[in-house]
């Protein structure tokens, strides 16, 4: 069928077998597809509603009752002060994705991206036994400026909360994680929002494309962005303790680490938040009420 003689074949074959390889070693694969994997709606069915709020999710997921769930409330004067061996170690927050692909789950807006293999940021040192690799981050938020949080602050709300979720390297996502009972799988990272009179244009490439997404299931590429535009890394001055997700299955395989000082966002920015759609209707509530502490404590990492 084609005129080639058997040399020119070979050739062909092996220039694709190299380029292949290349790019089997530029890029992490597990990261590429991330952006359409990191949505677990349609695995996990639950939402904010009356008739699938979270006094229902127990139905469904029996974890959700458990001793050691999230969020919390951070009593300050109460946690317990320590003093690592190490600081929070940060790596690749810095650097520019690849790409960034923005979702509507059907409960919350997910951001994900991949970098190439080498660049993958990663943050290890504190409380972490190991080494945790950024999956993605997400949004809470209420229907009004004053509260939206899931976690509070000596018992003060706050209108956001954004948690950027990381996996425990060896883990793909954090189903992985679920699937395999990893009790330190997933550590995440949150931060409060503070209104402010002025917009933070820091988060400009997300509050821009949200009517992208407006509608649950859509997915929709965005500018990509360094992850430290969203804030300042830190290395002490933190909280942290042993929860779960705050989203069924509600599995208690995470570490929390607390971030008090607030992100600035403008009242207007947080209002295209709750444009986002459900099946139910608009998303003006995605926020698990406070969990009891129980027996756990909270440390303060100076």
């Amino acid at each position: 069928m084609f005129d080639i003689s058997l040399p020119e074949f070979l050739v062909v074959c092996g220039s694709v077998l190299l380029i292949a390889l290349l790019l089997t070693e530029i890029l992490d694969w597990t990261q590429l597809f991330a952006p359409l994997d990191c949505q677990h709606s349609p695995v996990f069915i639950f939402g904010y509603a009356d008739h699938n709020g979270p006094h229902t999710w127990k139905l469904s997921y029996p974890e959700s009752g458990g001793s050691s769930q999230s969020p919390v409330n951070i009593v300050t004067r109460s946690a317990c002060v320590v003093q690592p061996s190490e600081p929070l170690k940060w790596r690749g927050y810095s650097i520019q994705p690849v790409s960034m692909t923005m979702a509507n789950d059907g409960n919350n807006v997910l951001v994900c991206a991949f970098w190439t293999r080498s660049s993958r940021p990663s943050i290890q040192g504190g409380p972490l036994n190991g080494c945790y690799d950024f999956y993605s981050m997400m949004f809470h938020w209420g229907p009004s400026d004053v509260e939206g949080s899931e976690h509070t602050l000596d018992y003060v709300r706050y209108p956001m909360e954004l948690q950027m979720i990381h996996v425990k390297r060896g883990f793909n996502s954090p189903l992985d994680a679920i699937v395999l009972g990893a009790k330190d799988g997933v550590m995440i990272i949150s931060f409060f929002f503070q209104i402010t009179n002025v917009e933070n244009p820091y988060l400009d490439h997300i509050v821009t494309n949200l009517w992208r997404v407006s509608q649950p299931g859509a997915k929709a590429y965005i500018p990509p962005f360094p992850l430290e535009w969203m804030f300042p890394p830190f290395e002490k001055n933190y909280y942290t303790y042993n929860g779960s997700l705050t989203q069924p299955p509600c599995s208690e395989i995470v570490t929390w680490i607390i971030q008090p000082e607030p992100i600035a966002i403008s009242s207007s920015q947080v209002a295209k938040f709750r444009k986002l759609c459900s099946l139910d209707g608009p998303i003006l509530l995605n926020s698990r009420p406070v969990q009891k502490l129980n027996d756990r404590s909270i440390y303060l990492h100076e």
